[in-house]
């Protein structure tokens, strides 16, 4: 019954991994009687296949339910807030699923013609002139460094790129080439090509930073789209 509900959405879903993640979170809020909405590309139906999947749950949601929603997909081999707008939860999984998770008290009203309202309950859907999002604090999502916090945007240009919008995964590079001095990085040797660029300066963090290797797994699977000619 549940399948056929989330087939009735008529969402465009660029791979079964992006399905399955939007199935889960879907009968999550549908059981705790929250509202659900999907934003971004998904939203748009442009997505590709690595595309990440851009929601935001409205509603009260405890510290308890907050752990469930992040572990609905597995647990995230890489977690973060983002800094513009500040305290949209990063949720990247092993299946490189990668999750923008905005909880929220209320929706403003120029966001709901660029959205696409999965769920909505009367009880929490609360139109607002203010954004009014939750406080996050989690066990999963840490206060991270500043290398975490710069191997994020690597990963962030990484997605760009293989969806196609180079001109964004190269400011986004830019903005990893101006953090790298403040990490002490001043060894990578940039040239024209992003494909190049990128790698070298994912194995000078590798070289100088404790990675775990479900995050190596993950950067290294997404390498392969350079060598196999998969990028669309």
């Amino acid at each position: 019954m549940m399948n056929s509900i989330i087939d009735d959405l008529k969402i465009k879903y660029p791979t079964d991994n992006h399905r399955k993640y939007i199935s889960e979170i879907y009968n999550y809020c549908l059981k705790k009687r929250l509202s659900l909405v999907l934003k971004g590309s998904l939203a748009k139906g442009t997505a590709k296949r690595f595309s990440d999947i851009d929601i935001m749950i409205i509603g009260k949601v405890t510290d308890s339910e907050l752990d469930e929603i992040i572990n609905i997909h597995g647990r995230p081999i890489m977690t973060n807030f983002t800094e513009r707008p500040k305290g949209i939860m990063i949720l990247v999984y092993s299946d490189s699923i990668s999750v923008d998770l905005d909880i929220r008290n209320t929706i403003i009203l120029e966001e709901i013609d660029e959205s696409y309202i999965l769920l909505k309950n009367q009880e929490n859907f609360k139109i607002s002139t203010e954004i009014n999002r939750r406080v996050i604090k989690s066990q999963y999502i840490p206060n991270r460094l500043q290398w975490y916090k710069v191997l994020r945007l690597v990963h962030r240009s990484l997605i760009k790129y293989l969806c196609g919008n180079k001109k964004d995964a190269n400011e986004l590079l830019i903005e990893v080439k101006e953090n790298l001095g403040l990490l002490k990085i001043d060894n990578v040797e940039f040239c024209n090509e992003f494909e190049y660029n990128i790698k070298e300066v994912f194995t000078e963090f590798q070289s100088k930073y404790t990675i775990s290797g479900d995050i190596i797994a993950l950067f290294e699977s997404m390498f392969l789209e350079f060598e196999n000619g998969k990028l669309k």
